[in-house]
């Protein structure tokens, strides 16, 4: 049984891929989801753990703090120790199974947008100019 979690969240530092002793590659990071409103809001945050190819997307992908995603996978509570005082605390961690950008910030003319906005630096989406579509206004003839 797995306890299956969808959140969106901004990553709280630059993730690094590891490569483990049996060879699986993979990368932790934490993630920060904002809950309440105004004067109530607080983060909630939550480890995350990515394996094999979808750690190796995730790597190739420009990943960074800051990064906007929407993730989902198996939720487990993980109890710790408190190294202070010894008592016991529990954090949220997420084994995650699929994830994918979210878009934020809107394109602007001459200037990158996707800059500061988490997205990948290399946005080749495939949608052509609006003044490349030819002369009947329709991207292709």
């Amino acid at each position: 049984m797995f306890t299956t979690i969808t959140l969106t969240g901004r990553v709280t530092a630059d993730p690094e891929l590891q490569t483990s002793q049996n060879n699986t590659e993979y990368v932790q990071f934490n993630v920060a989801v904002n809950k309440g409103f105004g004067e109530q809001e607080h983060p909630n945050f939550y480890q995350c753990v990515l394996f094999g190819k979808a750690a190796e997307r995730l790597g190739k992908a420009g990943v960074k703090k800051g990064s906007l995603l929407f993730l989902t996978g198996d939720l487990d509570l993980v109890e710790y120790t408190r190294r202070s005082d010894g008592s016991k605390g529990m954090i949220p961690k997420i084994t995650v199974y699929e994830w994918s950008y979210i878009p934020t910030g809107k394109r602007a003319e001459g200037s990158n947008a996707n800059a500061d906005s988490g997205a990948p630096a290399n946005t080749n989406d495939s949608f052509m100019d609006v003044e490349d579509c030819g002369e009947n206004g329709l991207p292709f003839n």
